[in-house]
């Protein structure tokens, strides 16, 4: 199982940070968490197209965790190179509405023609998809925000939790993960409510038991080294901060 970092940032524009998105690959399938701006033109880095994306989780709807879907639904219209292949689309309770009327805002403009896009929504319910064992976990965000465990046949987990902030939730679902991938998104003074910073993540982290945490999804303020610092005095195993085309294999 890889992981590639699309987007360590956030809603601020940067020129060294796209917003948050991942690209998860495994036996041959490509599965994207959630999909900020900026991260078609990485995964075209990448060599990667819109006819390359198996499925898509969103772990909630906000516009630098999702806004990218609008450019790459409108390329899958391509009359010269439409996508063929149906496009599932899985969100948290709630997110047909969302995209339903998303898709009614753009008229036709988005609609395939070629194609389905099969929206799929999940509570806290275990589910297989292309080989993976995923468990989505509510989170303490909006309503509607789901992180997601998945797990591979060789038993490596890796864990996002999208936006979020300290909650039994995310602790659960982050339980004894290969990988566990936590938002960062200010310092401890300039905390933020349903939003982590670098202490509560290294509290999440050790009260899971992990064994390796990605820090992603930093506001400019929380981009210095003190963030390293502050996570390693409340967890000590390896800690990982994101930026753009960061790669973890498992």
């Amino acid at each position: 199982m890889k992981l590639t970092v699309l987007g360590s940032g956030t809603a601020v524009p940067s020129r060294q940070r796209n917003s948050a998105g991942y690209l998860l690959e495994e036996n041959g399938h490509r599965i994207l968490v959630d999909f900020g701006y900026g991260n078609v033109h990485q995964l075209l880095g990448l060599e990667i197209t819109y006819h390359d994306i198996d499925r898509i989780f969103f772990t909630h709807p906000h516009p630098d965790h999702m806004c990218d879907l609008i450019p790459f639904l409108f390329a899958c219209k391509y009359p010269l190179d439409p996508r063929t292949r149906n496009l599932p689309v899985v969100g948290g309770p709630g997110f047909t509405e969302y995209f339903n009327r998303m898709m009614e805002a753009f008229n036709h403009w988005l609609t395939p023609d070629s194609f389905e896009v099969q929206v799929i929504e999940l509570d806290e319910e275990e589910r297989e998809f292309d080989g993976l064992k995923v468990i989505p976990g509510k989170v303490q965000h909006i309503e509607m925000s789901r992180g997601f465990r998945f797990t591979n046949a060789e038993g490596k987990t890796v864990v996002f939790s999208g936006d979020t902030d300290y909650c039994a939730g995310i602790v659960e679902l982050g339980r004894e993960a290969d990988l566990l991938i936590l938002e960062c998104s200010t310092p401890d003074d300039m905390k933020v409510v349903k939003h982590l910073t670098p202490k509560l993540c290294g509290r999440i982290a050790r009260e899971a038991g992990c064994r390796t945490l990605l820090l992603s999804h930093f506001y400019p303020p929380c981009e210095m080294a003190s963030v390293l610092e502050v996570c390693q005095r409340e967890f000590s195993g390896e800690i990982i901060l994101a930026n753009d085309l960061t790669v973890v294999d498992l």
